[in-house]
């Protein structure tokens, strides 16, 4: 048993010191911050600046990665979130400000999580980073035969997506995942913001050149 298992295990005695051993971040998702088998996508963006969805059906779900054991999985239409999601599908982080749950928001630093499951096979997990504009920052390959702790390090974060990857990993790779942690979410200025604050300086500028 790994030692992150037993932590889950014997959560008042070990949890503590998982806490420790993971990267310091402002804010940390756990699978038992809400109700189990139960759709979550808006629910923690006021509370933990991030929204979820998984790729064909808006929710993930906090479900039982194995017994004893609690995580983030990602759902489908045909493998709700009541039925415990789908181990294959992806899980897709995207961060919110706190103020209201909705603004655009990204994180900066390191994004880190325990990724995994119960061991037995040989899975493999793509980390990806995207930014406000939707472009892909970095991607990352992770595996492992347990429960691992992935992390990757960027500069302004909208989203980031798990994605299995069964041409490193095994069929069965999974993108269950718990202690999900990050820095908080800073919000991405609007268009119609940007504008107004450029407009007083382009017109100085253009007082500058008439004067010349």
């Amino acid at each position: 048993m790994s030692t992150f298992m037993l932590c889950r295990a014997v959560a008042c005695a070990v949890v503590p010191v998982l806490v420790l051993a993971l990267p310091a971040h402002a804010i940390v998702v756990q699978g038992t911050e809400l109700a189990p088998y139960s759709a979550v996508s808006t629910q923690l963006g006021t509370s933990h600046g991030v929204v979820f969805a998984s790729a064909n059906y808006p929710a993930v779900t906090f479900t039982e990665l194995m017994p004893g054991l609690w995580g983030i999985q990602g759902a489908e239409p045909w493998a709700l979130p009541s039925n415990g999601g789908w181990y294959n599908s992806p899980i897709i982080a995207t961060f919110v400000d706190l103020s209201d749950g909705v603004t655009p928001a990204v994180v900066s630093g390191t994004i880190s999580a325990n990724w995994g499951d119960g061991g037995g096979d040989f899975d493999a997990v793509d980390m990806r980073l995207y930014d406000a504009s939707n472009a892909l920052i970095a991607s990352q390959t992770f595996s492992g035969s347990s429960f691992t702790l992935i992390s990757m390090n960027a500069v302004g974060v909208r989203r980031v997506e798990f994605w299995p990857n069964t041409n490193i990993g095994a069929g069965t790779s999974d993108t269950g995942l718990d202690w999900l942690s990050f820095d908080t979410p800073v919000a991405v200025p609007s268009p119609g913001a940007a504008l107004l604050f450029a407009a007083p300086l382009l017109a100085h500028r253009r007082r500058k050149r008439s004067c010349q």
